[in-house]
């Protein structure tokens, strides 16, 4: 692991609902070496956080079953850092409780979310990357 990286990652949930950019996420996420679980819905992620070991997630604001911000509050709860990745409005998702550092627009390079991501220190605050 590279020195200065504040948080092994190991498992990463992706929680998207178009197959295309849900495909774009995972193969991000998988060529930095991290396992990759998807789903298209809170109430499969929420399941997913109860039978396996996440260690971050990589959120859509909106998927099948609606907001994900029992999603998000679960994940608070639990330490576990997120970004929520969206072409819903930012203001519309921070209306929701989640700060505007963990919110990125689509399109979006997967890479760097994760790069943020994994950067992420006890706080969940994003550290500024150049």
């Amino acid at each position: 692991m590279p020195a200065g990286q504040a948080l092994a990652i190991d498992t990463i949930l992706i929680v998207e609902d178009d197959v295309f950019i849900s495909m774009d996420a995972a193969d991000a996420v998988a060529r930095a070496g991290v396992n990759v679980i998807t789903t298209e819905s809170v109430s499969d992620a929420l399941d997913i956080l109860e039978h396996e070991h996440i260690s971050g997630a990589i959120l859509d604001f909106q998927v099948r079953d609606g907001a994900v911000t029992p999603l998000v509050q679960r994940l608070l709860r639990q330490g576990i850092p997120f970004r929520i990745v969206s072409g819903s409005a930012i203001g519309v998702i921070e209306k929701n409780g989640i700060p505007k550092s963990l919110i990125a627009s689509k399109p979006a390079d997967y890479g760097k979310v994760l790069t943020a991501l994994m950067g992420d220190g006890p706080s969940g605050q994003m550290k500024g990357h150049h």
